[in-house]
């Protein structure tokens, strides 16, 4: 025995699966987080002496510890940083400096043109926007 669904109800089931979808991608969307890291091209400053590098906004916005001699920064390319086994400092990781962040609905909505995406943290030329 084969059971038909008449043709309106079978549009009304597909739609129904799509609008469950919808809403499902809604709320667990808000909970997915991406996170986008800086590009190799961006500038960040170089303790040589310690191995350890930092985000500009950071420097420049005088929250580095007391203890740093910003004289003896180097600015170089996180590509080069990281090509040399520096280390990225712990605070300005633990403060999201090197990653910018979204959620899945964010993305979704910049994909299908319901959003327009955020300024990058970095300018091509590796400079940061802040």
């Amino acid at each position: 025995m084969q059971l038909e669904m008449p043709k309106s109800e079978r549009v009304y089931s597909v739609l129904a699966i799509l609008i469950g979808i919808m809403i499902l991608l809604g709320l667990v969307g808000q909970f997915i987080i991406i996170a986008d890291k800086a590009p190799p091209q961006a500038v960040v400053y170089v303790d040589q002496s310690s191995g350890i590098y930092y985000a500009p906004p950071y420097i420049l916005g005088k929250k580095y510890p007391a203890g740093l001699d910003e004289s003896n920064l180097k600015a170089l390319s996180l590509a080069e940083a990281e090509q040399k086994s520096y280390q990225a400092d712990p605070v300005c990781v633990e403060q999201g400096y090197f990653k910018q962040k979204s959620t899945l609905n964010d993305r979704l909505r910049i994909k299908t043109g319901l959003a327009e995406a955020p300024p990058s943290r970095w300018n091509a030329d590796g400079s940061w926007n802040w």
